[in-house]
């Protein structure tokens, strides 16, 4: 089996600037999106930087559990951009959530803090794969009235990279199945747009690029309120 796979990111329509980051490492098996928090500056380079750190740990990390590789890996880029927030004042407080997948011998190994996400769409039905660190998940759940009286704190994160000394990510393992097709991506997408047109839009067809393009402007016509990035990685035979 291998994998295919394309990204795509964009501003938005009411941001100035992009602070989310991602990666398409197709021979290391390894994609990643990020959405930096931080402001002006700030969020993309904690989000640039997770993921830099995180490419290079797992090149130089020839564990066999490479999903513990890139737990690892999570974790040394929360001590540097901490590290690097402490260093520079204009960075001070800088976070990233991170959503990551790996090629793990016969499985995906899936790592994520924060609430960017991860989903699998697999015969024909598309499914949420990670829970969001956030508030209104960790708390309310699924209970409309809870999540209801959490209205105004929907954004909070209770976990990403950068925001304390240490951080521990969430880790999941997923056989691979061939025509399986993966999307990370992070909440200017997954927060604007339905999971059922987000399915619809992938079983369009195959050109990965041509729907993460399709992706990225059901996000921009429903109001574009956040930078959008997705990434699709799909398993042929």
């Amino acid at each position: 089996m291998k994998l295919v796979a394309a990204g795509l990111s964009d501003v938005g329509q009411e941001r100035d600037h992009n602070e989310d980051s991602y990666a398409v490492e197709e021979p290391m098996g390894l994609f990643i999106v990020a959405d930096g928090m931080g402001g002006h500056l700030a969020g993309e380079v904690a989000s640039a930087m997770a993921i830099s750190t995180v490419i290079e740990h797992v090149q130089k990390d020839t564990g066999e559990d490479r999903l513990a590789v890139l737990a690892d890996a999570t974790r040394l880029a929360n001590a540097r951009v901490i590290e690097e927030g402490n260093r520079n004042r204009k960075r001070r407080g800088m976070g990233s959530t991170f959503v990551a997948l790996i090629r793990d011998r016969d499985g995906m190994g899936i790592v994520h803090v924060g609430d960017s996400r991860c989903y699998r769409y697999r015969h024909n039905v598309l499914e949420r794969l990670t829970r969001d660190h956030s508030l209104i998940e960790e708390y309310a759940g699924d209970d409309p009235v809870a999540r209801a009286a959490l209205g105004n704190y929907s954004n909070m994160i209770t976990r990403a990279i950068g925001t304390g000394p240490e951080v521990e990510p969430e880790v999941r393992r997923e056989k691979l199945q061939v025509g399986d097709t993966y999307m990370l991506c992070s909440d200017g997408l997954c927060g604007v747009v339905k999971d059922s047109d987000l399915a619809r839009i992938i079983a369009r067809g195959p050109d990965l690029i041509e729907r993460a393009k399709e992706l990225v402007q059901s996000a921009n016509e429903n109001g574009g309120p956040d930078n959008i990035t997705v990434v699709l990685v799909r398993i042929d035979p």
